[in-house]
């Protein structure tokens, strides 16, 4: 036997073994979860629980693209494929189990409190073997139960079926505390953790990010000295975030994902709460074609624009090629919303896949995107709207001026001397050339189509839009099969089935260098294979909505796996 094809024999072996000691773990879940005994005041998780299904099918994916490349000849690549899936077979028994890495606030100097990581996980005999040989034999402490060695920047254990790690020695202690029985508040039992946790459910791979937590943090860094009046604002919207738990579970026909955002109604930013919250009728699906190739829809505030062209204020002194004054984007931004209504959607029309792909006419992706917005009060839109284009179309044209005065400078100043070639200033020069281009073709442009505007910054887009309305989105079975809540909703997406792609198609996403290069041959078996990966999508719909001050976001992802 060929040593490769050998090494494959072996991880397939421990691959089978591992999953065999997954499946039947299943039920270690009796000693409680792993939240049950972490301390409270994590900024940050990642979380796995029950996971196995989903690595083996997500290494499964990965594994296709390498077998099919091991089909035109590389040996090396089909022992890859088979080492991934032993792998994912030791994932299977231990964070395929269940598994917690987070991110938690310690203690520091001046009563601050400063960021580290602990990370646990439960194991079964393979992998605890595994996870053994990467911990130093040699003393260490111990809490409990449960000892711990110091290994270069980090301190790490196993014990009764766990291995664990931390960057903070008082952090591994505490948790390790919390398992030898000592009462303390845990990450289970807060009250954020478990509000935003419960409303997303349970699901195979998981996050919990707790914004205001970390604002808090971020306050206290601050405190050693004044906070930048800049800043301040950032701050206080991160808070208003509140805490958002979620992920995804696989299943036989794709995956589903869930989201759980409690907003945080006592921040600051009140605004940003209410924009986070705000839900709508949705009739927009009655103009948009049918045969469009994504859509995403969002319940967007009428004050929307006016909060985003804040924002743009407070960036305008630091935009450096005066975009943003020219164009006086934020003061239209803010006049806008005087007449746009609560429905927003970026719609993506037929052929826009393909053409996003298209490297050598990076225009092409705008010919196939344009955006929708209702609108309350027709007649001061229309008063608005060709002052509003007109000023971005004339910023736009001194944009392309700076541009190519910079790229002058650049070429007289020191920049070509660099080195003897004037490579760096080659490469500045073709770098601004392509901005360049991109904004030649750029031209905002809209229409209106009863009580909606619709905007683009491509002629052919905003025809393209016009022109399938004759049959829109709202009169297609499949998009009226989805069953999506389009009354007091937060927003919706959807995507149909999209249209095969081919290797070449692929070929056509990457620079052109790679073609000058003559990798075509090199890199035709991978997009070929990566091409049948992603034939295997047959589309997507997604759904928010809002109870209160939480916010629940669930997507269906159809994937013949």
């Amino acid at each position: 036997m060929k040593p490769m094809h050998a090494a494959a024999a072996l991880t397939f072996a421990l691959a089978a073994t591992a999953s065999a000691q997954g499946t039947s773990a299943q039920g270690a879940s009796a000693q409680g979860p792993l939240t049950a005994h972490l301390p409270a005041g994590a900024l940050l998780t990642l979380e796995t629980r029950g996971a196995a299904p989903a690595f083996d099918r997500l290494t499964g994916v990965i594994g296709s693209v390498l077998d099919g490349v091991a089909d035109a000849g590389d040996e090396d690549l089909e022992a890859s494929g088979a080492m991934l899936r032993g792998f994912s077979g030791i994932l299977a028994d231990s964070v395929g189990r269940e598994g917690v890495a987070g991110v938690f606030t310690v203690q520091g100097r001046g009563g601050t409190f400063t960021p580290a990581l602990l990370a646990v996980a439960r194991t079964g005999d393979l992998s605890a073997e595994l996870f053994s040989s990467f911990i130093p034999k040699k003393k260490g402490a111990r809490v409990g139960a449960y000892p711990f060695v110091r290994s270069g920047n980090l301190f790490a254990g196993q014990a009764n079926g766990l291995v664990y790690l931390s960057s903070d020695k008082a952090l591994l202690m505490s948790y390790l505390g919390r398992l030898s029985g000592k009462a303390a508040p845990t990450l289970a039992a807060s009250a954020p953790y478990t509000q935003a946790t419960r409303a997303a459910g349970p699901v195979q791979l998981g996050a919990y990010l707790n914004f205001s937590a970390t604002a808090k943090v971020i306050r206290g860094q601050f405190s050693q000295f004044m906070l930048p009046r800049l800043l301040s604002p950032v701050v206080d919207a991160l808070d208003t975030l509140g805490q958002v738990a979620g992920g995804l579970t696989t299943t036989d026909a794709g995956l589903n994902t869930v989201s759980a955002q409690v907003v945080n109604t006592a921040g600051k930013d009140r605004p940003l709460a209410r924009l986070l919250t705000h839900t709508t009728d949705f009739g927009v699906q009655d103009i948009i074609p049918a045969d469009a190739e994504a859509v995403q829809a969002t319940a967007c505030a009428p004050e929307s624009n006016a909060y985003a062209a804040r924002w743009l204020t407070r960036l305008d002194l630091f935009e450096p090629f005066g975009f943003l004054t020219d164009s006086q984007l934020a003061s239209h931004l803010e006049r806008s919303g005087q007449y746009l209504g609560s429905e927003c959607a970026q719609v993506t029309l037929a052929g826009g896949l393909k053409a996003g792909l298209d490297q050598s006419d990076p225009l092409a992706a705008l010919a196939t995107a344009v955006s929708y917005q209702s609108v309350r009060d027709r007649a001061a839109a229309e008063a608005h709207l060709p002052e509003y284009a007109r000023s971005v179309n004339e910023a736009i044209a001194g944009l392309r001026v700076t541009l190519k005065g910079t790229l002058g400078d650049l070429m007289k100043g020191d920049m070509a001397g660099m080195d003897e070639d004037g490579v760096a200033a080659m490469m500045a020069a073709g770098s601004f050339e392509q901005i360049d281009d991109l904004l030649a073709g750029l031209k905002m442009v809209y229409a209106f189509e009863g009580d909606y505007l619709i905007t683009a910054f491509s002629e052919e887009a905003l025809q393209a839009a016009l022109a399938g309305q004759d049959a829109p989105l709202a009169r297609d079975p499949a998009f009226q099969a989805a069953g999506l809540t389009l009354t007091g909703s937060a927003g919706w997406g959807y995507q149909p089935d999209w249209a095969d792609v081919s290797g070449d198609d692929l070929m056509g996403s990457l620079p052109a260098e790679f073609g000058e290069m003559g990798m075509e041959e090199t890199l035709g078996p991978v997009m070929d294979a990566m091409a049948g990966v992603l034939n295997r999508y047959d589309g997507m719909t997604s759904q928010r909505s809002v109870a209160g001050n939480v916010i629940i976001g669930k997507a269906n992802v159809k994937y013949r796996w």
